[in-house]
C-alpha cells in the first residue's frame, strides 16, 4: 500500500503583492454559465477580499469564479464564500492581481493544470524539515453552573484559529529567502552589456491612463514598442547601477508577446510608472547579478505550497496545502567552523490556508465534491500541483525555439555551491578577527496577528484566522564565539579588542555619555569566488555615527571565562539597529 513520506514532499514559496493573494493565474478554465462585472471606479487592488459588481448573473456561494476575462490580463480563481445582495462578493482568499474597473468575473469549473501558471515554486535553499503552518484551533470547554456534569465542561465552543510554521536550518546556496523579514530586493545586471534603455513601459493592459504604469504583481505589461523586446529576452525594468531603498530596479524575462502587451515569468515586485526605461540584457556578455537588500516598513507576504505525491506516485493521490499571507516574523543566519552557511525562518505567521483535500463521503454521481458536500469541509479548493518538475524559477530558461510557453522551463532543483564557513571574513571597529568559530545574526519583528470583529465570519466557511498581521519593533541582534587574539602587553597596547570594546560600550567621545555613543561597524563576507559574494553590512550605511538613527552596533556581553579553551575564547552578544545585504551571484530573478 502506497504512504505518503517526506522525502517526497515539496515545500516551495512566493511573494504576494497583496496581503494573502497567493499568486497562482488560471488562463485555462471550464466556464460556467454566471458571470458579473467589476464595479470600483479604481479598480479591485491585489489583497481584496470582497468584490463590488455591477451585478450577479447566476453567480452564487460556493462556486468558483474566474477574475480578468481577457487573454492578456491576470487572470485567477477564488472561491466565493458571500453573496451580499446583488453587487457584493466575499472570496475564500484574498485576490492576487489588480483587476480594473469594468472587469469580467465568470463562474468556473474547473481549472487546467498549467505549468505557465505556477509561480508559488521557489525553494529557499537546501532544507530537510519544515514545521508545516496547518491550524491550531482554540476550542474552549465552558463549565455551566448547576448541570450536574460531574466537574466536566458542559459544552465546548470554537475559538479563534492560528497558522505558524518555521523551515529552520536550510543551507543557503542564494540570497533568495533573506529579504522577506528585512524588505525589498533591488537587482541589477553587472558587467557585460546591459544595452541601453529600448523601450519604456507605456501603462499597463488596463484601460486606465498611462499614468497608472505597470502594478506591482502585474505579469502583463504594456511596453510602448514591443519590436525592440521578444520572447525569451532577459530585461530590466527600471535599471539603477546604484540602488537605494527607494529605487526599484528588477530583473524578468519575457515568456510571450501579444502587439504591445508581453508577459512576463513572474510577477512584478513593484509599480513602475509610464515611460519607465526597460533595458535588454544580454545575458552571454553578463559577468553576474547583483542584489541589493534594504529595509522597509511593511514587508511582504509569502504563500507556501506543500505538495506531498504517494509512494506509488499516484498524481490523483496528491495532497496540497497552501498558505497564504505570511509574514516572515523572525530570521537566523548562521554558520559554525567547519560548516556552511545557514538560514531559518524561525517563525512565519499566516493568514489562512486552502488545500484539494474533498470529502470521502458523500460525493455527487459524478465523483465531484458538490457545494453543499465541499463547504462541510473548509478550505477546499481549485489548486494546481506543484510537483518537482516545476519547483525553481519560473521560467528560467528559454530553448531559443519560437514564442510558446513550451519553450520556457522551471529552473530545476538549485545546483550552485553552499557558502562554506572557511569562506567567510568578519570586520569589526575595523579590525579582521581571524579566530571567529561561529556567529549568529538573529532578526525579530514582533509580528502580531489581530483578529478583528466582523471581518472573517461571513460565508459557509466562517474563517477565524486572522484578520491581518502586522509588524511591531524591529529588532537585531549577533552572537559569535571569538578566540583572543595573541597576547600583548596591557600598558602599552593599542590595538582594539572586544575587551576594550566591552568597556568602551560604542562611546568614543569625550566627555563620554550617551550623546557620543556611535557604536561600531561591522562587515561579514563571504567569498564564493569572482563577482560571486554574500555580504552583510552593519549599520546599513557602512558607517557608524552618534545621534538618533545613526548609531552601529554594541557589545552588550563578551565574558572572558576560563573554560578549558586554548587560546581561552568570548561568547560576544552584539546589538545593533539596521543591516544591510548584498549578494553578487549568477541568479538574474530574486523573488
Amino acid at each position: 500500500m502506497s504512504v505518503y513520506r517526506s522525502d517526497q514532499a515539496i515545500v516551495t514559496f512566493a511573494p504576494e503583492a497583496g496581503h494573502g493573494g497567493y499568486p497562482e493565474p488560471a488562463t485555462t478554465v471550464s466556464n460556467g454559465t454566471g458571470t458579473a462585472v467589476v464595479n470600483m471606479a479604481n479598480g479591485l487592488p491585489a489583497g481584496s477580499r470582497q468584490i463590488t459588481v455591477d451585478a450577479l448573473s447566476g453567480v452564487t456561494t460556493g462556486e468558483y469564479i474566474q477574475i480578468g476575462s481577457a487573454a492578456t490580463e491576470e487572470t485567477e480563481v477564488r472561491r466565493v464564500e458571500y453573496v451580499d445582495g446583488t453587487t457584493g462578493l466575499t472570496l475564500d482568499a484574498p485576490t492576487a492581481f489588480f483587476h480594473p474597473d469594468n472587469d469580467g468575473i465568470q463562474v468556473v469549473l474547473a481549472v487546467t493544470d498549467a505549468d505557465s501558471d505556477k509561480f508559488i515554486s521557489w525553494v529557499p535553499g537546501v532544507y530537510e524539515t519544515v514545521d508545516v503552518p496547518d491550524p491550531e484551533m482554540a476550542i474552549e470547554g465552558r463549565y455551566l453552573l448547576g448541570a450536574g456534569q460531574k466537574r466536566n465542561f458542559f459544552v465546548a465552543y470554537k475559538g479563534q484559529q492560528t497558522f505558524q510554521g518555521s523551515i529552520g536550518g536550510f543551507v543557503l546556496l542564494n540570497g533568495w529567502p533573506l529579504r522577506f523579514p528585512i524588505g525589498l530586493v533591488n537587482s541589477i545586471s553587472i558587467g557585460g552589456t546591459a544595452g541601453s534603455d529600448t523601450t519604456s513601459i507605456n501603462g499597463d493592459y488596463t484601460d486606465l491612463t498611462d499614468a497608472d504604469g505597470a502594478r506591482k504583481g502585474d505579469y502583463w505589461i504594456t511596453v510602448d514598442d514591443a519590436s525592440t523586446v521578444a520572447p525569451g529576452n532577459l530585461i530590466a525594468i527600471s535599471y539603477n547601477a546604484s540602488p537605494t531603498a527607494t529605487t526599484h530596479s528588477e530583473i524578468r524575462r519575457i515568456t510571450a508577446e501579444s502587439g504591445s502587451t508581453v508577459r512576463l515569468n513572474y510577477p512584478l515586485q513593484f509599480n513602475h510608472a509610464d515611460n519607465t526605461g526597460i533595458r535588454l540584457i544580454t545575458e552571454g556578455s553578463v559577468t553576474n547579478y547583483r542584489h541589493d537588500i534594504f529595509e522597509t516598513v511593511d514587508l511582504d507576504t509569502i504563500s507556501w505550497n506543500v505538495h506531498m505525491r504517494d509512494s506509488g506516485e499516484t498524481a490523483a493521490k496528491d495532497f496540497n496545502r497552501r498558505y497564504f499571507g505570511g509574514h516572515a516574523a523572525a530570521m537566523t543566519i548562521s554558520a559554525d567552523e567547519g560548516g556552511l552557511l545557514t538560514a531559518g525562518w524561525d517563525t512565519v505567521t499566516f493568514q489562512d490556508m486552502v488545500h484539494n483535500q474533498k470529502l470521502t463521503v458523500p460525493y455527487d454521481t459524478d465523483g465531484t465534491v458538490s457545494v453543499a458536500n465541499d463547504a462541510a469541509l473548509p478550505g477546499f479548493t481549485f489548486m494546481q500541483p506543484i510537483d518537482s518538475s516545476d519547483i525553481g524559477v519560473p521560467f528560467k530558461t528559454y530553448d531559443g525555439s519560437g514564442a510558446a510557453f513550451t519553450d520556457f522551463a522551471a529552473g530545476g532543483f538549485p545546483s550552485t555551491d553552499p557558502y562554506y564557513f572557511s569562506q567567510g571574513s568578519l570586520t569589526m571597529f575595523g579590525i579582521e578577527f581571524a579566530r571567529v568559530r561561529n556567529f549568529n545574526i538573529s532578526i525579530s519583528n514582533g509580528e502580531e496577528p489581530r483578529y478583528y470583529i466582523g471581518g472573517q465570519g461571513k460565508g459557509t466557511r466562517r474563517h477565524r484566522g486572522p484578520t491581518e498581521i502586522r509588524e511591531q519593533q524591529r529588532e537585531y541582534s549577533m552572537s559569535a564565539t571569538i578566540a583572543l587574539p595573541d597576547a600583548h602587553e596591557a600598558a602599552t597596547s593599542t590595538s582594539r579588542r572586544i575587551f576594550t570594546e566591552l568597556l568602551l560600550e560604542g562611546d568614543y567621545g569625550t566627555p563620554h555619555g550617551s550623546a557620543s555613543m556611535s557604536g561600531f561597524a561591522i562587515t561579514l563576507t563571504f567569498t564564493r569566488g569572482a563577482n560571486d559574494t554574500i555580504t552583510f553590512t552593519i549599520p546599513d550605511d557602512g558607517t557608524a555615527a552618534a545621534g538618533g538613527g545613526e548609531q552601529g552596533a554594541f557589545i552588550r556581553s563578551a565574558p572572558h571565562s576560563v573554560t578549558g579553551d586554548n587560546p581561552l575564547q568570548t561568547d560576544v552578544d552584539i546589538l545593533f539597529r539596521n543591516m544591510k545585504i548584498q549578494i553578487a551571484d549568477s541568479e538574474p530573478f530574486y523573488p
